[in-house]
């Protein structure tokens, strides 16, 4: 019986564990406060020698300021020395834009020292100031499967922006790739003309954690067959319902949620006409989400006249050319060239107002549809539609 309370226990526990590894530090020394112990000099005899005094003068006379922090290899080149005007603790390290590099380790010098996870979610974070003109910090993180590198991240697009006298943060995220499970993090100073005229940069409080775990493989079907119905300002979705049930399906446009359905169609509305756009559905239920569908590429249908010509004439598209339409109405036109334009709609007459982009006829057979448009002061219209509502 107590085997099975501690069992059970150790079940409760593990989403705790897991949390637990969340925004934990994962880098040695990363303040640059830890040193090896100096070589003690030799003991002097002499009682008589020294007030307190002179003890402090001694202590600062003993300070090294080329002592290198552990846990961290710092090429030589780099004309390295520490010093204390740090951010936090007590110390920084100062380097020069000479054109190389300085990495973390284990006490064994190996630079894959750090455990990670595969494809999760890290944050790499550095603080920083300076006198170097030029943006020249590449931080780079190496991804390995035990001793063997995967890959390289080179991180040149993530070069700061500018130094300058005051401690600055810089802050990067980075997904491990599949099959890792160790990270080494280094830093390459790229040659600068300034380390020639007084530049430098101190580094102080460099950060690497985990900040999420990796995505769970989705279980959920995404939406396949996904069609696209192109006009001027809309764009029809269609695609083949999933096989589970109970889903909703949500829609991207260039990568922005912009809607979500029960349905599988979606009119896509109010864009801009001769312009491209990329679409995804993907497949929800409850907290479960589907890879994306296959991305579709569309672009919309130029006007047929330019929004200046006078002979331009708006019309709806969704009434076909003998005179019928449905007696839902989508009110989609094309050579519209304001999609905000002041638009009223009398049926048999009577003012009606739509219920977004859809006028209801109160009955099937025959009716007169009368539309004003005024897209500005010089431009409006009058249109009169003779339909048969079916």
């Amino acid at each position: 019986m107590t085997h099975k309370f501690y069992f059970i226990i150790a079940l409760l526990l593990l989403p705790l564990i897991g949390r637990a590894q969340l925004n934990k530090e994962l880098l040695r020394n990363g303040g640059f406060e830890e040193y090896a112990q100096p070589v003690a000099p030799p003991v002097n005899n002499n009682d008589d020698e020294g007030d307190e005094e002179e003890e402090e003068e001694e202590e600062v006379e003993t300070f090294n300021p080329y002592q290198k922090p552990l846990f961290w290899y710092i090429s030589d080149q780099l004309g390295y020395s520490r010093v204390k005007d740090a951010h936090s603790g007590e110390f920084a390290i100062k380097v020069y834009p000479n054109g190389h590099s300085f990495y973390s380790r284990d006490k064994d010098f190996n630079i894959n020292c750090i455990n990670i996870k595969a494809e999760g979610e890290y944050k790499l974070s550095y603080w920083y100031k300076g006198k170097a003109k030029n943006p020249n910090i590449v931080a780079i993180v190496d991804w390995y499967k035990g001793n063997k590198i995967v890959r390289k991240d080179r991180l040149s697009s993530e070069k700061v922006t500018r130094f300058t006298s005051e401690w600055q943060q810089k802050t990067i995220t980075l997904t491990a790739p599949a099959g890792v499970d160790k990270a080494g993090i280094g830093f390459e100073i790229e040659y600068d003309a300034s380390a020639n005229d007084g530049g430098y940069i101190l580094f102080d409080d460099i950060s690497f954690m985990q900040t999420k775990e990796a995505q769970k493989e989705p279980t959920l079907t995404a939406p396949t067959a996904v069609k696209a119905q192109v006009q001027q300002r809309e764009i029809e979705l269609s695609w083949a319902a999933v096989s589970e049930t109970g889903v909703t399906y949500e829609i991207r446009c260039n990568d922005k949620v912009i809607a979500k359905t029960e349905g599988t169609s979606y009119v896509v509305e109010k864009l801009t006409p001769n312009t491209s756009y990329r679409f995804t559905v993907t497949t929800i239920k409850g907290e479960e989400t589907s890879k994306p569908s296959q991305v579709v590429s569309e672009r919309t249908i130029q006007m047929s006249e330019n929004a200046d010509y006078e002979g331009r004439i708006p019309y709806l598209y969704t009434i076909r050319e003998d005179g019928a339409c449905p007696q839902t109405l989508r009110l989609y036109y094309n050579d519209l060239a304001n999609p905000d334009a002041l638009i009223t709609y009398k049926i048999d007459g009577v003012s009606v107002t739509p219920e977004g982009s859809v006028l209801t006829f109160p009955s099937k057979g025959r009716h007169i549809l009368q539309i004003e448009i005024e897209e500005a002061p010089e431009r409006k219209w009058e249109i009169e539609y003779k339909l048969n509502v079916d």
